[in-house]
């Protein structure tokens, strides 16, 4: 199960930061863009760019997963972290991410 460290909605940037089943750690950010998932530098393991949506793709995304629901019973933030902290790993969200946007 994931675990959430930080999260936060407002400023320039909002983002958070999800501790995955293996032990990644995984950010979040809202960039003006679009949405840049990132799994986090630790000792053994250099930064990482996951995922790099600009806002066309993130906004496809975020209606996908919205069922019909409206819009704004959700944020950007919030239906990113719901996906994101589904994985167990890094790697399996780069993975997906790449499949779902033709880059895999």
């Amino acid at each position: 199960m994931a675990t959430l460290m930080r999260y936060r909605r407002d400023g320039a940037q909002p983002h958070c930061e999800i501790v995955l089943e293996n032990g990644d750690h995984v950010q979040v950010t809202l960039a003006p863009g679009g949405v840049v998932i990132t799994r986090l530098a630790r000792a053994d393991r250099p930064e990482q760019i996951l995922f790099l949506g600009s806002t066309h793709v993130v906004a496809d995304i975020c209606l996908a997963l919205l069922n019909g629901r409206p819009a704004s019973e959700a944020s950007v933030l919030d239906i990113f972290l719901a996906v994101v902290s589904q994985f167990r790993s890094a790697q399996d969200i780069r993975a997906a991410f790449a499949e779902a946007t033709g880059g895999g």
